[in-house]
């Protein structure tokens, strides 16, 4: 079946709860190539939380806290794209006097503190002397009402808020740091090994959207780095445009638990923009780094 790709263009990401825009980020920029999209093809995957039932790891469209690119979010042309932030002042900092690191607040009370207090920074994501990672906008926190979908594989339910921040690379390519309070430890605990299953099982639940949409059953999904407090993950896929971009790629997933703190770190490398850089072995100084 021919292919065919898309236009340079500019996909933009809408951070959303409850009906309300928050930000818009950049999810893929610039000559991506729509290959795995069969030529007059319509028939591509609904975003994620389109129903207005869940939120995903990548920023998504209006009604639903996401962070998965939408074909619905496209846009093409100049002008499209958030001028970048920049970088965030200051360093990490205890959400209260009693908390020692990131996210360890004994209840979701003073959840937005603790998810700010959480935040990484451009020059503390992976990979960052090649990829260059620059803040992309200003993070938002918001109150989550809704499940929040980390990818195609894992969902997150029971979350009361929600701190997104985009990053985007020298290549274009996206960084999403998802942070999200629980009302108290066993709730976040019961969320977090809900992705686990989700991402333990990811490998056949990608492989199974490839072959709805006719694409080679290609995806391998593994386990990178794993301590007491994350897991790390890998997926080599050819992607199916709708919570990921189209074509071959590698997601790097990244889950660590403190306290009432779940923190979802992903970013991507796009065979269309550059050769992959990044060396896995290296994810278990970034669970270290997300639970600092």
């Amino acid at each position: 079946m021919p292919r065919t790709a898309a236009p340079r263009r500019v996909r933009t990401a809408v951070l959303a709860s409850a009906g309300v825009l928050a930000a818009a980020t950049v999810y893929g920029i610039a000559q991506h190539a729509d290959a795995s999209t069969p030529s007059g093809d319509s028939s591509r995957p609904a975003a994620a939380g389109a129903t207005g039932t869940a939120v995903t790891d990548r920023p998504l469209a209006a009604g639903t806290p996401t962070a998965a690119a939408s074909p619905e979010t496209r846009q093409s042309g100049t002008g499209a794209t958030p001028a970048p932030a920049g970088t965030s002042e200051g360093k990490r900092k205890p959400a209260n006097a009693n908390a020692g690191g990131k996210g360890t607040t004994a209840s979701g009370g003073n959840a937005p503190a603790a998810l700010e207090a959480g935040k990484v920074e451009p020059a503390e994501l992976p990979d960052s002397a090649q990829q260059k990672w620059k803040e992309l906008a200003p993070a938002v926190t918001q109150p989550l009402t809704q499940d929040f979908q980390l990818n195609e594989c894992a969902s997150v339910p029971g979350a009361t808020h929600w701190r997104q921040q985009a990053f985007i690379s020298s290549h274009k390519t996206p960084a999403i740091q998802n942070s999200l309070s629980f009302k108290d430890e066993a709730a976040a605990r019961s969320a977090y090994e809900k992705v686990l299953g989700g991402m333990n099982a990811c490998a056949q639940t990608s492989q199974a959207l490839q072959k709805q949409f006719k694409l080679t059953p290609d995806a391998a999904v593994r386990e990178t780095a794993a301590d007491d407090h994350g897991r790390a993950w890998s997926r080599r896929w050819t992607g199916v445009e709708g919570a990921s971009a189209a074509g071959a790629q590698t997601n790097h997933i990244y889950a660590v638990l403190r306290g009432t703190v779940l923190t979802l770190l992903t970013f991507d490398e796009w065979d269309s923009a550059a050769p992959a850089s990044y060396d896995p072995r290296s994810d278990a100084a970034v669970l270290t780094m997300l639970a600092g």
